[in-house]
């Protein structure tokens, strides 16, 4: 982004920075979990949970590909080393169930893992909606993504699903 495109994104740019840099690093997280977990899920329900968790696998690296282009566009860099993402990222680590058998316990940690999302993407959206149209757009796509994705897999596991707590 040019210069008058920083000057109309009217935010702590560094606050900013750092709050896309934490979402960044965790769809990359996301995109890893869930293709770590669609290729060892196992069971009766496995074919359909792992179709689900592809998607969902490659939904969240193409979000951190968007992340990172918002991030270049607003003077930032994003982590330029995988080993460095745990640094940046929420602070919550992906809750599998013992057994890869077990479909419904990972969906529930896979649902818990939307609800951060979630979160991430309302108290970013909640910073920039007044003063960052961009980054403000950008959030709220994802944000709607995150509402969707909690209503499917709340519906996939057919009960009320607990509140894991998701940061």
């Amino acid at each position: 982004m040019g210069e008058l495109g920083r000057r109309v994104a009217r935010v702590n740019r560094p606050g900013l920075l750092r709050a896309l840099t934490r979402a960044y690093a965790d769809e990359w997280f996301a995109h890893y979990n869930y293709q770590f977990t669609a290729n060892t899920l196992w069971g009766h329900h496995s074919p359909s949970t792992t179709e689900l968790l592809q998607r969902k696998s490659g939904e969240a690296l193409a979000r951190a590909n968007r992340l990172a282009q918002r991030i270049l566009e607003l003077g930032g860099q994003p982590v330029a080393k995988l080993t460095d993402l745990i640094e940046h990222a929420t602070d919550k680590p992906f809750k599998l169930p013992a057994s890869m058998a077990d479909s419904d316990r990972v969906l529930k940690a896979v649902l818990d893992a939307e609800r951060t999302s979630l979160r991430t993407y309302q108290a970013l959206y909640d910073r920039t909606h007044t003063k960052d149209p961009v980054t403000s757009g950008l959030a709220q796509e994802f944000l709607a993504a995150a509402v969707h994705g909690e209503e499917e897999l709340e519906r996939l596991i057919g009960d009320p699903a607990p509140s894991m707590r998701g940061t």
